[in-house]
């Protein structure tokens, strides 16, 4: 490594986590929701502290979720994945975006919706297997049209139909539970 002088100031570049440049590197941990997922699916596939912990060591070489980087989760999800854990959305290991929602008062709400929303309420009727009746009855109920026209309306039936799912992947697991005992 070589020590830099800018400003007068001599820097070695060692003693920061980052590089001088400010790029992103592997040093950074992830955030606090992938962490909670990571517990989540721990406790979703009943794993004791010494089995978790021997999971972290041998997939991302790390003692704790605290010390996991980008590609350490990645590769500690997929194998959560191999052993049986579903995730909570289509794509599980990737937690909602912040600030996803429209507020109700901004005119982003009423422009037209985006491809994206709609590939993803395809995706989300995929997982639920309606019928294209079922499909309008539910949007006529949520937002008085057969289909979502604006962003806001695309919002409120994505919201409706993951709740949808998150409850019938809880009932299925209950009954799950109830069939092993």
């Amino acid at each position: 490594m070589t020590i830099v002088k800018k400003r007068g100031v001599l820097i070695n570049p060692a003693h920061f986590l980052f590089s001088t440049d400010l790029g992103y590197n592997e040093v950074v941990a992830i955030g606090r929701k992938k962490k909670a997922l990571v517990h989540i699916a721990k406790e979703d596939l009943h794993l004791d502290e010494e089995s978790y912990r021997r999971i972290l060591k041998g997939v991302a070489g790390v003692e704790s979720s605290t010390q996991l980087n980008t590609e350490g989760f990645e590769k500690v999800m997929r194998r959560f994945q191999e052993m049986g854990f579903k995730g909570l959305m289509p794509h599980p290991f990737h937690p909602a975006p912040k600030h996803r929602l429209i507020p109700s008062d901004s005119p982003h709400g009423l422009e037209t919706i985006t491809s994206s929303q709609n590939d993803f309420i395809s995706c989300l009727l995929g997982e639920l297997k309606w019928e294209e009746g079922h499909y309008h009855a539910f949007c006529k109920r949520i937002i008085k049209y057969t289909e979502p026209r604006t962003k806001r309306d695309g919002q409120k039936i994505i919201i409706g139909l993951m709740a949808i799912l998150r409850k019938r992947s809880f009932s299925q697991r209950r009954i799950q539970k109830r069939s092993e005992t």
